[in-house]
């Protein structure tokens, strides 16, 4: 029975004798189709979440990529529009210019890196017939204009109207135009009949009647250009209507734009992008002027921008090459969630954590391209889109709340130096230091962005702005002065400065904030650097002045406007004169004489003080020369700016001054200030050591205001430390400013260097020098500077004084018995 049993109970499984088990194995079935079912229905739904969330994704990236791309190239149109005009502004105060003239003109105003890629700019102007054998002359005589067609300019003959429009001034990215751009621009633009004549004329027309900017794609003959121009008029006719502006024109500007890279510049980092580019010219249809990328995408956006006329910019997403499309991606999410259902029944947890597992890796994933859209990828910050939209929120709160607002407008001082001399390596690397120390000054609820190269914008609002946002900029220019530690490329830690400009109260829009910063930052640089300025509205009109004097010291050089005057140095122990310094003034025609600082700066920050630099070297050389001929021995010292320390041809230049002009090189003093010496010291002292090499003199100037360290001091190669007058003024009354001065002069003695006072005014402050041992001196005491004429009767009048006192002085002590010696 107990064999039967087991036997029975062993073939129970197979006979289906016991239920129990079977309906148990039934329930797991239907367990497991359960769990099979629950999990398809839950990949099904991943699936779907997932494909909605990739197409939500590409959506969102594809608006803030197309944001950015048409902000990018209407900031690039803006630029090259702005040329135009600034081009037409220069035209209208000098209609008459020539191929040289306006050659020089387009270089002063950076043409060549505006105008990216085009081809160049001409002048057209109307000639009439009775001018044209003139004009022909003129044209044709000028260099610069036979290289700019390349070769032979055409023979001109008149034309049945009477008037032509001809090209009168030219200057050519290229040097000189291709054989078919050169035939493209020649001959009469005014007339139908003629090659150009046939699409210009009616262009110059509606040029002149408006009064705007036109545009124009140009394909023909293997020349793919767009050209931008426009009328300018007489200087001051009225130009109110169509008629008074046909009536006032006196020619037009048309200048080569290459948009195609302009447009590749905008879609840079977005290779994918389609693009389409429009424009109207007022009264005319919409002209394609560029096309970038492959078809355009179902997701596409279209921005009108407003740049003298209307273009339209239709951006659209294209698909990534070997990127899978969101329905592909939701058919693998669905294939993995019924792979994992499948294996068994023990694994629905693990599923259901997987499942969310990969809800939350979509999120995450979303998360981080929206963030790379809308933030710097060099140091994390927030871009120039995301800084825009962040600042015009905090405006519509201000609004709304009348709450404080303000823009901090940051520019590292010298970053192109850092990059040429130390590679983008390094600058990067500063860039990233920089962006850590803003964002450690400033609220959560405030913002840190960087706007491009080394450009950043701190916005603040609310309780940030209880002390003012002027304590904000102290804080940032006391961090950013610190040394930074860029590794192995610098050597040792640098000192970079900053400039900030600070603009405060309510705008219409984040633009127009963050331009009004901008102005008040250039406000800083102008001012020396490593400061901060607050944004006035005079500054909009001072940054159109200073463009004006820029323009005028152009040629300031050119028409003879500048001129030197001489303030005497003395010996204080004997009262000679023993030299003269250079110091530069400019005769303006409208303005008067101006002073150094009045364009000085606008020199450096142009380069102009490079030229204007070698005419004071040589003029002064050459005037000191003829003074030294007439029997007056004495020196001339000549100022060198930070631009002409480190020009390479700088003691080229010293070598011919003193060639031309005959002047032994030991009666040239050169001097350069102690700031910026301690700039660069090490370059600093090998720039002179070479100069020291001519055998001229060097002088540290400004003394006591920078700072300088001894073991600096004692390496460089100097003659004679120049006082600084800001520590004369006080020697007299206040023994500090003594003890100060006589440390100075005993520091000149220990490094047996001359040493010279600037600044004296009154006698008592002649005394104290006198009694400190400082041995010479210039200031208004003795003399004010003095121009030529002037000078050369002070010198006579001098002589004549030392002659008749030698007299004198032989008279007594022939009587006494004692002879005259002079050292």
């Amino acid at each position: 029975m107990h064999t039967d049993a087991v036997g029975g109970a062993r073939r129970a499984p197979a006979s289906g004798e016991h239920p129990g088990r079977g309906s148990r194995r039934g329930g797991w079935t239907l367990l497991a189709c359960a769990i099979l079912v629950l999990g398809l229905a839950g990949s099904v739904a991943a699936a779907g979440m997932w494909r909605s969330s990739v197409r939500t994704h590409a959506r969102q990236t594809q608006a803030a990529t197309a944001s950015d791309v048409s902000s990018t190239l209407a900031t690039l149109l803006s630029r090259d529009a702005d040329f135009v005009a600034t081009l037409r502004g220069v035209l209208t105060m000098q209609p008459r210019m020539s191929d040289s003239s306006f050659n020089l003109w387009f270089n002063v105003l950076e043409g060549p890196r505006r105008l990216i890629g085009g081809l160049g700019a001409i002048v057209v102007e109307p000639v009439a017939r009775t001018d044209l054998s003139s004009f022909q002359a003129r044209r044709n005589d000028d260099p610069a204009f036979r290289t700019f067609v390349g070769g032979e300019p055409e023979r001109l003959a008149a034309s049945a109207s009477g008037q032509d429009c001809l090209v009168t001034a030219s200057v050519s990215a290229l040097g000189s135009l291709t054989p078919a751009a050169s035939r493209m621009v020649q001959g009469n633009w005014c007339s139908p009949g003629s090659p150009v004549g046939a699409f210009q004329a009616p262009l110059l027309r509606a040029a002149t009647d408006t009064g705007q900017i036109l545009v124009l794609a140009v394909s023909s003959d293997g020349v793919d250009t767009t050209l931008f121009q426009t009328a300018f008029y007489r200087d001051g006719a009225n130009a109110a209507t169509a008629a008074q502006r046909r009536a006032a024109v006196a020619g037009w500007i048309v200048t080569s734009v290459d948009i195609r890279t302009l447009v590749a510049l905008a879609v840079a980092h977005h290779p994918d992008l389609a693009l389409s580019l429009l424009h109207s010219n007022p009264g005319q249809r919409p002209q394609l002027i560029d096309r970038f990328g492959g078809p355009a995408h179902e997701l596409s956006q279209t921005r009108m921008i407003d740049v003298d006329g209307q273009w339209t910019a239709t951006v659209s997403a294209g698909a990534p090459a070997g990127a899978m499309s969101a329905a592909t991606q939701g058919l693998l999410v669905l294939l993995a969630g019924a792979i994992v259902s499948a294996l068994a029944c023990a694994l629905v947890l693990v599923l259901s954590r997987s499942r969310e597992r990969a809800l939350w890796m979509v999120e995450q994933k979303t998360g981080e391209l929206r963030h790379q859209a809308l933030h710097d990828a060099l140091t994390g910050l927030p871009n120039r889109v995301l800084a825009l939209d962040r600042a015009q929120q905090m405006l519509a709160r201000a609004r709304r709340q009348r709450s404080p607002v303000a823009a901090l407008y940051v520019d590292v001082d010298g970053f192109k130096d850092i990059n040429d001399t130390f590679g983008h390596a390094a600058g990067d690397e500063l860039l990233r230091i920089v962006a850590e120390r803003l964002g450690t000054l400033v609220r959560e609820a405030d913002t840190a962005a960087r706007l491009g190269g080394d450009e950043f914008v701190v916005l603040l609002e609310g309780s940030t702005l209880d002390a003012g946002p002027e304590l904000v900029a102290d804080r940032l220019l006391e961090v950013l002065r610190q040394p930074y530690e860029l590794g192995s490329a610098a050597g040792r830690p640098l000192k970079v400065t900053a400039s900030i400009g600070v603009a405060m109260g309510l705008r219409e829009r984040a633009e127009e904030l963050l331009r009004d910063a901008d102005l008040a930052m250039y406000e800083a640089k102008q001012a020396g650097r490593n400061r901060y300025a607050v944004f006035e509205s005079s500054m909009q009109t001072s940054s159109r002045d200073r463009v004006t004097l820029e323009m005028d010291l152009a040629d300031a050089l050119e028409r003879g406007q500048l001129f030197l005057v001489y303030q005497p140095t003395f010996d204080l122990r004997s009262r000679r004169t023993i030299g003269v310094e250079a110091l530069i003034r400019w005769r303006h025609p409208t303005r008067g004489v101006l002073a150094p600082g009045e364009f000085i700066a606008i020199a450096e920050a142009s380069a102009l003080i490079v030229p204007i630099g070698r005419w004071v070297l040589e003029e002064a050389c050459m005037q000191t020369a003829r003074w030294r001929e007439r029997g007056h021995a004495i020196g001339v010292s000549v100022n060198v700016s930070a631009r002409q320390l480190d020009d390479d041809e700088l003691v080229a230049n010293v070598r011919r001054a003193l060639e031309a002009s005959g002047l032994d090189a030991s009666a040239l003093t050169l001097e350069i200030t102690e700031t910026v010496i301690m700039r660069d010291a090490d370059a600093a002292a090998e720039r002179l050591r070479q100069l020291k090499e001519v055998g001229v003199r060097i002088a540290i100037d400004d003394f006591g205001v920078g700072y300088s360290s001894l073991a600096y001091l004692r390496e460089l190669p100097a003659d004679s430390l120049k006082i600084d007058r800001s520590f004369i003024a006080g020697i007299a009354t206040s023994s500090a400013s003594a003890a100060l001065i006589r440390t100075l002069v005993q520091l000149g003695r220990t490094l047996e260097i001359e040493t010279l006072a600037e600044g004296i005014e009154e006698q008592a402050q002649l005394e104290t020098l006198c009694r400190e041992h400082c041995e010479q001196g210039q200031g208004f005491l003795f003399s004010r500077p003095l121009e030529v004429d002037a000078l050369e009767e002070f010198l006579n009048t001098a002589a004549a004084g030392e002659n008749a006192a030698a007299r004198t002085a032989g008279s007594a002590d022939g009587r006494a018995g004692h002879p005259v010696t002079r050292g």
